[in-house]
Formats: structure tokens, sequence, C-alpha cells
């Protein structure tokens, strides 16, 4: 067998139920001469995972060659040692981490630890498969910092790491919340957002900072946390140059960025797995509404011919939901019966919502069933706890936005870009390759599949632009951070207008970091109009009437949201004041669920309880996690702020809004308490314990008084034994 090219050769094999020996051996011949190509190389690597994925085809006789090629192309963790020369043995144990038990890296992997490990600052732009983020642990295993902080995009992302550092807990406090003092005698690690980064103000002299997906920082992914993230990124650089950037698919960095800092910059296109991709668009002219069915249909069909862990992509929460459950009426409609899908690890997770959510919630028959849909307006622990599930082999549906594609590392064989937007806005091919990145596994599925129903988008490079040091187009509230000596000509002329302002008042905006300057001066001047009749409506503390909640609610709406910002179906000012009113009467969202499902305004609106259950429980869940745990109390600190500058001013009396502000964002629980959800602890089972709780001990000292009660304790106090193994999990 003669081999021509790359592609030929893959669908060799892939063809092939078995290879012979001549087969095989002219394979491994092809393979060893596009490896002496620079520009073939990554085709033969791609060649030698499909052949460790198709490894029972191989005779035995040639394994040893594609042992040494496997060796050659830098796939380390894939060898079999038993397998080599003694010279390769060498290399082989010199790609063994020397801090992390077991773990073997590969070839460019290895470069990268030698770069960390020499305290150089790196900028990293590689595959998602490549494994960026083992290498921020093997940092810390080694010691060689002893304060650290690591930004992560999601508190998915970040609860992940925390996993797998606590095993460190020697050596390091891991910081999780805002409210955690760090340890003054042993090393600290604080892994947090960047808008945590921002609010902590009792840092320790930084040693070293890491910045997963560095991306976000350019304001043209339109992030809408981008300020934040540059905020946090410079806070940390007047601490350390010590740093590791890491992110997928980067053409470049600015080279005002490259020259300040003697940095190393990694782009690298090194995969650990394969992808095929196929396409599945209906390329027929028919009506939108019949494309519409038969991508469905399609869809479905697919899904049940498979027994691998699989992933779709949805545009929206409500449309991950939808078609999830709809995929379950097929499954049930078509008598499909899946004997090897055991699906009853679920069955505690089914237990707390039919308890905390509702008996009749559609997620438990998906569950039932081996399906999920996740998105951003799960509560954290039960998100954390379907992923959980998806990678342990008891969903092998899950139904997912971006929220998951983005946010945490699962096991899929399969990825299906089902939708083509992410939102209301058009994916591009960075946000296509994202999603495609998350097929296969290293060491678990060598070859993952990208199925997609919709055209590709046209490729493009991205180019980060970093503000901090681009600041020709950064915005304000960015520029407004930075020290006089930093501040680049045009950003200084762009801020006159800001210096021109009293002192007072300009410490006040920056304080109120990230928030939109032209909005806070358009609410202090409508303050200023209505202070004679409205004063009354802003000098309140504690909890605020519904008059109060609402003008308060309706500056904010007004000045505040960007055009197209998500509102999490939140109509207006009045419709979140009403519901705002009500979650601090009834302090849970359970409660505000039921409270909804049996109001007659929605019974009268939807009839049918199946529909009403889900809509409302989703509606619910989203506006608990977008309002209540994170804009609203960030938007109430901003109008405290702000109210106090203008009320004082004029000599009156001035509210405070932070205590209101704190038990919205905590859940109504002392914030060390509240901090317990940031292991992974579900906030029922906090409040079914507070009550031996006590609120000043610091949450590790309060996990550990927790996990010396036996199972039995627990359950005597109304635990159910989802809440109990999330406590064991948490220490």
């Amino acid at each position: 067998m003669i081999f021509t090219d790359i592609y030929r050769a893959i669908k060799f094999l892939s063809d092939a139920k078995e290879l012979s020996y001549d087969d095989s051996f002219a394979l491994s011949r092809f393979c060893s001469t596009q490896l002496s190509n620079k520009e073939t190389e990554s085709g033969a690597r791609d060649l030698v995972i499909r052949v460790r994925d198709a490894w029972d085809k191989i005779p035995e006789t040639t394994k040893p060659i594609w042992n040494s090629l496997t060796e050659a192309v830098g796939l380390y963790p894939y060898l079999d040692h038993e397998e080599l020369s003694i010279s390769s043995l060498l290399k082989y144990e010199y790609h063994k981490s020397p801090y992390l038990d077991g773990v073997y890296l590969h070839e460019e992997q290895q470069r990268l630890s030698v770069e960390l490990q020499s305290r150089r600052s790196v900028v990293v732009s590689a595959p998602t498969s490549f494994g960026k983020s083992l290498l921020i642990e093997e940092v810390i295993a080694s010691g060689i910092y002893k304060q650290i902080v690591i930004i992560q995009p999601t508190l998915a992302l970040l609860d992940e790491t925390r996993k797998k550092l606590v095993k460190y807990r020697d050596q390091y406090k891991i910081i999780v919340s805002t409210n955690q003092a760090p340890d003054t005698d042993k090393g600290n690690v604080f892994l947090f957002t960047g808008e945590r980064v921002v609010e902590y103000a009792d840092f320790p002299p930084i040693d070293f900072f890491v910045i997963d997906e560095f991306y976000k920082l350019s304001l043209d992914r339109d992030d809408d946390r981008a300020i934040t993230l540059n905020q946090a990124f410079y806070k940390l650089l007047k601490q350390t140059n010590k740093f590791y950037l890491l992110g997928p698919m980067i053409k470049s960095i600015p080279v005002s960025f490259k020259n300040k800092f003697e940095l190393t910059w990694f782009p690298t296109e090194f995969a650990t797995v394969a992808v095929d991709e196929k396409s599945l668009e209906i390329m027929d002219k028919v009506k939108a509404k019949e494309r519409k069915e038969l991508k469905k249909n399609a869809l479905f069909d697919l899904l049940s011919e498979t027994d691998e862990q699989t992933l779709i992509y949805c545009s929206s929460p409500n449309k991950a939901t939808v078609l999830c459950l709809e995929y379950i009426d097929y499954l049930i409609n078509n008598s499909k019966d899946f004997n090897d899908l055991d699906t009853s690890a679920n069955n505690e997770m089914i237990e707390w919502i039919g308890q905390n959510i509702n008996t009749r919630w559609s997620l438990i028959d998906s569950l039932t069933h081996g399906a999920a849909f996740h998105h951003g307006a799960l509560p954290r622990h039960l998100g954390s706890s379907i992923v959980d599930a998806f990678n342990n082999g008891s969903i092998r549906w899950l139904f997912c936005t971006s929220t998951l594609i983005e946010g945490v590392n699962t096991s899929a064989k399969n990825v299906i870009l089902y939708d083509k937007e992410k939102g209301t806005k058009q994916i591009d091919f960075f946000d296509y390759k994202n999603i495609a990145g998350r097929s296969g596994r290293m060491k678990k599925h060598y070859v993952g599949n990208v199925y997609r129903f919709e055209k590709r988008p046209e490729q493009t490079e991205l180019f980060v632009d970093i503000p901090l040091f681009n600041q020709e187009n950064a915005p304000l509230e960015i520029l407004i951070s930075l020290e006089e000596g930093e501040l680049e000509n045009t950003a200084k002329q762009r801020l006159q207008d800001f210096h021109n302002l009293p002192e007072e008042l300009q410490e006040v905006m920056k304080k109120n970091s990230g928030i939109s300057i032209e909005g806070q001066q358009k609410i202090i001047e409508e303050i200023k109009a209505d202070i004679a009749s409205n004063k009354y409506l802003l000098n309140w503390n504690q909890y605020p009437t519904y008059e109060q909640l609402l003008y308060i609610l309706d500056l904010c709406w007004k000045h505040l949201l960007k055009p197209g910002e998500n509102k999490a179906d939140i109509r207006n000012a009045k419709q979140l004041s009403v519901l705002t009113n009500k979650y601090s009467r009834l302090k849970s969202t359970a409660a505000l669920i039921n409270d909804s499902i049996n109001d007659n305004y929605w019974i009268e609106q939807i009839p049918n309880d199946q529909e009403r259950i889900n809509k409302l429980s989703f509606f619910t869940l989203n506006i608990t996690r977008h309002w209540f745990d994170y804009k609203l109390p960030k938007w109430l600190s901003v109008l405290s702020e702000l109210q106090e500058y203008v009320l004082k001013k004029h000599n009156l009396p001035y509210g405070n809004y932070t205590y209101f502000a704190s038990s919205l964002e905590h859940g109504f629980l002392s914030p060390n308490l509240a901090a317990l959800m940031e292991y992974d602890i579900p906030i029922s089972a906090i409040n079914k314990l507070k009550s031996i709780l006590n609120q000043d001990r610091t949450p590790e000292m309060l996990i550990i008084l927790i996990n010396q009660l036996s199972d039995e304790d627990l359950r005597k106090k109304g635990l159910l034994q989802y809440e109990i193994n999330k406590l064991r999990n948490a220490i």
C-alpha cells in the first residue's frame, strides 16, 4: 500500500477492520516521512493519535514501531514505556513531571513547564486539548511561589480548580471568597474571577498570577466583564511581573505588552486529540419551518444511535431546555431502550431537585432518561453535579450553552454544533473552534467528533487587543484606574473631562469599578434635580420599601444598562422591583418559584401546569443567578456611593445600601456561611445547619466542624444524601 497524502492514510485506517503487517508497516513508513517535514509534522501527529485510537487494529509485531513514532511526535503520555529502548526510556523519564505523581508531559508541555519553572512570565496560545491548565497545578505543586492568584472566567471553572488543588492545603490556604483572610504562615492560592480580584482588599504581596482564557481581556470579544478583568490585570501587575496567561487560537498580542515585560510568547498548534468534523447541513431549499423539523429529526436520530458522551451546543438556555425535553419525548415515543445506560446515580440529584425546586420540573424527567440541560441559570452546585454525572456516564446527552463550553472541562467524545448563534449574535470562527475543541479528551477519547448542522464560520485570526497596552480605544472606566505616568497622551486628553470633576467624586467613580462613568454622572444629575421631593426615597438603610427600591432600580435601569445587554427576561425596573421585594420577603429561590407557580396571574397566563412549572422554574432560577446573586448587589453598591456623595453635599441624611446588597448576594446568609457555597455546598444544606454553625468561624473551620458529624447526625438535621455528599466532597 502506498499513501500519497495524510487524508488518504487516515481514511484507510478508519475504513480498515484490521491492518495487516504490510499495511501497518507502510502506514508507519509514510508517517515517518511526514515527520521529516515541518509543514506535515502536525498531520503525522494526528495520524499517530488515530492509530492509538485504533490500537486493537494494529498487528502486535508493528506496535513497537508505532510506539517509537509516538515518541517521535512528542506524545509521551501515550507511550507504552515497557516497549522502549534505554535511550527512549531516558527521554520518557525526562518528560515525567517532578511535582505531579505519575504525570508525563508531552513535548510542548515540557518546554512550557521549563519556562514556568525558570520563573519566566509566559503567554501561551494552544488548543483546548494541549493541557495548559495542568501546568497551573504543577507550578503550585512545585512550591516556587508562595502567594498566587488564579483568575478564571467562571465560578464553575474555579470550583473545578479548587477540587484539584485541595491536595496542597498543607502548603497553601485555598481562598475562594472575598470574605476569607489570607494565611500569614503558609502560602495562599486565591481562586477568583476578575471582579473578585478588584474587590479584594487583603492581598499579601503577590508573587505570581494566572489569567485563564486571557483573550477575554480584549474588548473585541464583546465580553461584559472585559473592563473589570483589565482592572484586575492592572492591579496584579502593580505587585508582580511574573504571570502565566493562557488561551486558545490567538495569533498575536500587543507589541507594547511584549516589549514591557520579559515574557515568553508561546503560540503552538500542538494537539493531543484528533478531531473529525462532519457536516450535517440541510442543503435542500425548503421553508424555514420544514428545515427546522428536518434538522431536529436528524439530530434526534444521530443522538439515539450513539452510545458515547455527547454535548449538544444550543444558542440559549431556553433552546437547550426545549430541545432536551423534545428529545426525551422522542425516546419515549419511539420506544428507545438503552439497557447499557445506568441512570441510578442521578437519583440523589433528582431527590434534591424535587425538594428544592419542584417535583415536576422537567430536569427530573431528563435525568431519569440519561439526558440533561446545562446553562448559567442553574444553581452552581447543580451545574457541577450535572457535569460530574456526564463525565461519569450517568448522563449521555448534555444540551448546553456557551456557559458550559467556555466554563468546564468535560469528557465528551462528540460535540454537536446545533445552532449558529451565541445568544442573539452569530458565532464567529473563534467561538466555533472553542466549541469544537471540547470534543475528545487526552488519554480517554483519542479522537473526537464534531457534527455541525450549520455552515462553518469563515476562518479568522484572533488578535488580543489588551486595552492597558493599547489605550487609544480603551474605555474611560479602564483609563481612570491607571497611574498618571502610565497614560499615553491620547488617553490623557480623553480623561480631561473626568479630571475636571471634583476629586471626591472622581474617587467615588473609581471605587465603582467597571461601571459606566457617563451613567454615573447622569444618575447624579437626576438625583440632584429631584432631591427635594425624593430624598426620602434615597436615605434608607437595611431593607427598602417597594417605592424606595423602584426609585433606585429605575435610575440604574435608565443609566447603567448597556444596549443589548442580557436582562434575563426582565422587562423593566418595575418588574425587577416587584420580584426583588418578594424575594427579600421570602428569602428563598425555592419559595419564590413555588409562589410564582401558584400565583393567579401566572395561572391565567400559562394555564397548563407542566408548562408553567417549567417556565417559571427556569425564569426564577435565571433571575436569581443573574440579578440577585450578581448584578443587583453591584448596582445597589454603586447607588449607595452616589446617593451618599450627593446627599452629603446637600447636608442631608444619606442612606447605606450595603446590608441589603450583601443580603441579596449571599442568599440572606452571613458572609462566612455564604462562603460555604463557594465549596459547592447547596444553600439548602447551609440553611438546615445554620442553627449549629458559629457565623464568626472561617469557612474552613465550619467545613471541618460539619464533617465531624456522622451521616446519621446530618440526616437528623434534615439533610438529603445529595447534600451530605456535597459536604463530604468539600474537604
